[in-house]
């Protein structure tokens, strides 16, 4: 699914009872080009609103729920234009009585995917865009013509596929498309390029008919190959259109450019030469580069715990069931690790969340470097992790890599003048024995992971019927 917000500065005030939330919030937001304002109680959300104009407001209601609706209800009366999306950890909460009573866009039960916020927003974005068009223009209607550079453009096309090559100069060196003769030879000689070639590339017209600056040479070393292959495989073709590559110009600066040609041949059906236009198409691909890093971006929020950078449960969830489709193949197990932290809430409650922070950083790092790099280690909450173990052959196996990991985990974490100790109680499924469904192997995991903490903790033990 493709998310692209509408090019428009939306004013954005997000809220949230947790710090790191807000700072995910603002990171994802960024990720979009999309800026924001934080705001930590209703207090300082009141304060902001009253001296800045805010187009949307992410609002969570579990800075204190009554408080959060009371302050909703306020701003809706002062700020009639505000949009609001609602967040909330309680999944009893009415979405139907908060959007249709209350007027805002939609309510979002934490944990929600960052995608279905970016929608929104996009939603929102589009909303506005078309609203404000409506109030500039009442006889606002949706023009289905074409833009006066793609006019250009199919004038351009019509002319230059004749072989007769009267080109309209005055129609071409107005407009953004540079038009082009080159003949089929070695290092293709310029046999004839439109004026405006200087605007595009830096040099004037009569370097390149003359040869002083060939075509070729201007071609970006990483596109050259591919720019040839495509002439080469084209050859049996009317008109063919490469993808688009780079030039390099005069002043060393790199342009993005569209190549459609045409083949000219002679009587015996050889080809003479090749004749089109250039357009330069830089904008839209350093725009599309950016929107693609916006969504490899997005999905990795989507996807990874932002504390630990790992697997968070939906990434987990599909890795699972790829395993488990790969073991019916391949006839072995996959062993699933529910790993819970030891009186960890101790750490929490002495230190602070800072010093548990590093507990989890550091748990996450030992737990990736104790295993295979097939297998995979996920956070799935607090201070729980899971790992799947791919394609086992022996019982053994896992049993020697738990112990690994009871060791590993037993060292000692260092934080500031604090010598921090944690140790583990772990629970395992296998699949296909115990489920070949997902979420029922992790539910067993987790079932054992608690015998494991009547057993003492520090520990580990396989899923069995009777632990039900």
């Amino acid at each position: 699914m493709s998310l692209v917000v509408q090019a428009q500065s939306l004013s954005i005030l997000v809220t949230d009872n947790d710090l790191r939330m807000r700072e995910s919030l603002r990171d994802l937001l960024e990720a979009y080009g999309l800026s924001c304002v934080l705001a930590e109680d209703n207090q300082q959300i009141l304060d902001l609103m009253n001296h800045t104009h805010f187009d949307l407001v992410l609002l969570d209601l579990n800075i204190s729920r009554a408080n959060s609706l009371q302050v909703l209800d306020q701003i809706k009366l002062d700020h009639p234009d505000t949009d609001f999306i609602v967040f909330s950890s309680d999944a009893s909460i009415s979405n139907e009585q908060v959007v249709e009573h209350l007027g805002v866009w939609d309510v979002l039960v934490k944990p929600f995917d960052p995608r279905i916020l970016i929608t929104l927003i996009k939603n929102i974005s589009e909303t506005r865009i078309l609203n404000r068009k409506k109030a500039e223009d009442s006889s606002f209607n949706t023009l289905n013509t074409l833009s006066d550079v793609e006019k250009t453009l199919q004038e351009l096309e019509d002319i230059i596929q004749t072989e007769e090559l009267h080109l309209t100069n005055d129609i071409i060196n107005a407009s953004p498309v540079v038009a082009f003769v080159w003949n089929n030879s070695a290092n293709w000689p310029v046999q004839f390029v439109s004026e405006n070639v200087i605007n595009l590339l830096g040099y004037p017209a009569n370097e390149f008919i003359t040869g002083k600056v060939n075509y070729n040479n201007l071609i970006h070393p990483d596109d050259i190959e591919r720019v040839n292959r495509d002439r080469d495989s084209n050859k049996q073709a009317l008109q063919f259109s490469h993808k688009p590559y780079r030039l390099i110009t005069r002043s060393g600066m790199v342009k993005w450019v569209d190549d459609t040609s045409t083949v000219v041949r002679n009587e015996q059906g050889d080809i003479t030469h090749y004749q089109g236009i250039l357009i330069d198409v830089t904008k839209r691909e350093l725009a599309r580069q950016k929107m693609l890093k916006n969504q490899q971006s997005l999905e990795h929020i989507a996807h990874h715990d932002p504390l630990t950078g790992l697997p968070n449960r939906i990434l987990l969830l599909d890795r699972l069931k790829q395993s488990i489709k790969k073991i019916k193949r391949i006839k072995k197990h996959t062993a699933l690790l529910y790993i819970d932290l030891d009186k960890f809430k101790e750490i929490n409650d002495s230190l602070g969340h800072i010093a548990g922070d590093e507990v989890l950083k550091s748990v996450a790092k030992r737990l990736l470097s104790s295993v295979r790099a097939v297998d995979t280690v996920a956070r799935i909450g607090g201070d729980e992790f899971i790992v799947i173990m791919e394609s086992v052959s022996d019982i053994n196996d896992v049993k020697k890599v738990v112990e690994k990991l009871n060791h590993s985990l037993q060292q000692s974490v260092q934080f500031n003048m604090h010598e921090l100790f944690v140790t583990s109680s772990i629970g395992i499924s296998l699949s296909p024995d115990d489920s070949v469904d997902p979420e029922e192997l992790i539910k067993k995991a987790d079932i054992a992971m608690y015998r494991s903490k009547q057993e003492g903790r520090n520990t580990y033990h396989f899923y069995q019927a009777s632990d039900y």
